[in-house]
């Protein structure tokens, strides 16, 4: 004991400047990245040229070892591809398999992300303050359901998974305690508003092509607004038919021929070819990719002067997001933090458990061939070794926890090699 004792002295630690310090966020969050690229970054029709197929999503997958943690977000404005392990190496596998299904990130317009970068983005993408429509509720689902799904596939580890808990209780709490959700959010709301602003919806003959999520909402919001003259066409006709019965519409199945006789077209749909709806006034697609052309399409990206016009009457909100979000942050460096303290503890206490063990088994033999019976021995050892290691090692153990805590790495490195182990640099 009084050896450890003096090991700190000669480094220079001090007990209580540990428990002072302050997290070191840069430290904790070593090892995340991410490859984005959003709406912000370039126009909604190149995010959606990037937009992964579930073969690309597959591509991906395989193309990164298992070890690496992996959560790719998709949204109508973005693709959003998170990590963590080495930076240089899984970057460079990501681009060569982003480049081995046609897309190229170092020829757009992609960003790289790397520690607190990516904690930062993750939270306000959850809290809503990446969207295109500032606030929307819809993106705190998508980040919810990414994580659930890579998850599933197991490429989701402890430090990945403390930062998408984290990211859904931010989206959550931000909600909660301000009101940027508050009113209409979300693209479908900007999609609406900008058709209402140029025909008389209440006078107009409405198509809603898709039934799905984003469909669904612009349907239901048309008939908050009183709007009659709605139908809803879908491929698959049932469930056209259980949204329109929901609402009191009409349906129909997909069919470009038969848009001409509508004034006004929303379509949010996945196809592979590109459409004309010659006849009505206005197409409003929200399709990733886009599916429509012609002088009377509006895109996502030309919902933006609406979308600023939101964004500028929440800025008090905004920044009581953003300070939430510095809060969290900081939350989850301890939460990491304390992972990686514990599993520096946990691999040092087996080493000294496998050393243990084998000598109290020793003993009891030894003086078991003295007489003594093993059922007597061995309880008195068992305890004995256990009680010593305890109070010999607590204190060390408790050190390399408020080092971790402190993010002195350099320390804990040290100290970790005295017992033959290392922190599993560098991704930490």
């Amino acid at each position: 004991m009084l050896r450890f004792k003096s090991l700190f002295v000669c480094l220079g630690i001090r007990r209580e400047s540990m428990l002072k310090a302050s997290a070191s966020l840069d430290l904790a969050f070593k090892g995340f990245g991410a490859l984005v690229l959003t709406h912000r970054d370039a126009s909604v029709d190149d995010v959606g040229l990037n937009y992964l197929s579930a073969h690309d999503i597959r591509a991906l997958n395989s193309s990164i070892p298992a070890d690496v943690g992996l959560v790719v977000l998709q949204t109508c404005n973005r693709v959003e591809i998170y990590f963590r392990g080495d930076q240089d190496s899984v970057l460079d596998r990501l681009r060569h398999s982003l480049a081995s299904v046609g897309k190229n990130v170092d020829g757009s317009r992609w960003r790289v992300l790397c520690g607190r970068e990516v904690v930062t983005h993750l939270f306000r993408v959850a809290a809503g303050l990446e969207s295109l429509s500032v606030g929307e509720n819809e993106i705190l689902g998508q980040v919810r359901d990414a994580y659930t799904q890579w998850r599933r596939k197991r490429r989701v580890d402890q430090h990945l998974s403390a930062l998408f808990e984290k990211a859904l209780h931010v989206g959550k709490r931000v909600r909660s305690e301000t009101s940027i959700s508050k009113g209409k959010t979300g693209v479908y709301s900007l999609a609406v508003a900008y058709a209402s602003q140029r025909v008389d919806l209440h006078s107009s003959s409405i198509a809603v092509i898709g039934a799905g999520d984003v469909g669904s909402k612009i349907v239901k919001m048309l008939h908050d607004l009183g709007v009659r003259d709605v139908t809803i066409i879908n491929r698959t006709v049932s469930t056209a038919r259980r949204l329109a019965e929901k609402y009191n519409y009409e349906y129909n199945a997909l069919s470009f021929d038969s848009l001409s006789g509508y004034d006004v077209v929303f379509s949010a749909i996945n196809y592979p070819s590109k459409k004309r709806a010659a006849g009505a006034r206005i197409v409003v697609d929200l399709s990733v990719p886009p599916v429509f052309v012609g002088e009377n399409v509006v895109y996502l990206e030309e919902l933006r002067e609406i979308a600023e016009r939101n964004a500028e009457s929440k800025k008090e909100e905004v920044r009581r997001a953003e300070g939430i979000i510095r809060e969290e942050e900081e939350a989850l460096a301890r939460r990491i933090q304390q992972l990686l303290a514990d599993m520096y503890i946990s691999r040092i206490m087996n080493r000294i458990e496998g050393i243990r063990g084998k000598e109290v088994k020793r003993a009891v033999n030894m003086l078991e061939h003295r007489g003594v019976q093993r059922d007597t021995s061995l309880p008195i050892l068992d305890a004995l070794t256990r009680s010593i290691i305890n109070k010999t090692f607590y204190r060390v153990l408790e050190d390399i926890r408020i080092l971790t805590y402190q993010g002195d790495m350099d320390h804990v490195e040290y100290l970790l090699s005295l017992f033959g182990e290392d922190s599993g640099k560098p991704s930490p």
